[in-house]
């Protein structure tokens, strides 16, 4: 990983979040990068320079357990387009925020402007893959644009659905870590509970909370898992050794 961060640091770029996920297993170490200025370097410091939807807006970078690395672009979407096919039964009020085409795989993340109750929005999002019932713990309450919805695709086929709710839905961060860790085993609660301290070692958090976002993901065939967003702190984002 610090291989990582000083390849994208060169660049010019910034690191941004931490995510800490669980299982830890599926999701190792990940950060992701803005640059600072042109994001040509970025992109070609983690081989997206040719990429067939143009130089990325963020890279996003994985270690997982047993080594492997992988990078991952995602660029600034304005609008929708031909490349994207909402599910039957969303709601009008979705705006797109970004995507990304990883391996063959296409996601698309949208923000949704009403504020309505947390379990409506998961019901009809979930919908399209008939996802089992999820405690969803701490429970988001109702921000207008505070809700988020990522939906990817794998040979045309919808796959996986995420929520997202972000800080302006969510309790203190005490409630959020003393609720986002229950029913978490030592091992996992561990590997989120440093996570989120090594952040917090990093400097004052500046504005917003150390939890920007969480998220829930929902896979064809029952599949489930969720991750945080831990805020990386300003003083943090100047130097390529901060982990």
């Amino acid at each position: 990983m610090h291989e990582m961060i000083e390849r994208a640091a060169a660049s010019g770029a910034v690191p941004f979040e931490v995510i800490a996920g669980t299982p830890q297993a599926r999701y190792g170490a990940r950060l992701t990068f803005r640059p600072r200025g042109d994001p040509r370097p970025l992109a070609a410091a983690f081989g997206f320079a040719e990429h067939p939807w143009g130089v990325p807006a963020w890279v996003g970078v994985r270690v997982y357990p047993d080594g492997t690395v992988q990078a991952k672009a995602y660029h600034r979407l304005r609008r929708l387009d031909s490349r994207f096919e909402l599910p039957p039964g969303l709601p009008p009020g979705f705006h797109p925020v970004m995507a990304s085409l990883n391996r063959g795989a296409i996601e698309l993340y949208l923000r949704f402007a009403p504020a309505v109750a947390w379990s409506a929005f998961a019901a009809v999002c979930t919908a399209p893959l008939a996802a089992p019932e999820c405690a969803f713990v701490p429970h988001p309450r109702p921000t207008p644009y505070g809700y988020c919805l990522s939906l990817r695709w794998c040979d045309q086929q919808l796959t996986a659905v995420s929520l997202f709710a972000d800080e302006r839905c969510l309790p203190d961060d005490a409630t959020v870590r003393d609720g986002w860790s229950r029913g978490m085993d030592d091992p996992e609660r561990s590997a989120y509970e440093m996570a989120l301290a090594g952040v917090r070692s990093l400097g004052a958090r500046g504005r917003g909370a150390w939890h920007a976002l969480l998220g829930w993901t929902f896979e064809r065939g029952g599949g489930w898992h969720r991750a945080a967003s831990l805020r990386v702190p300003p003083a943090a984002r100047s130097t390529a050794c901060f982990c």
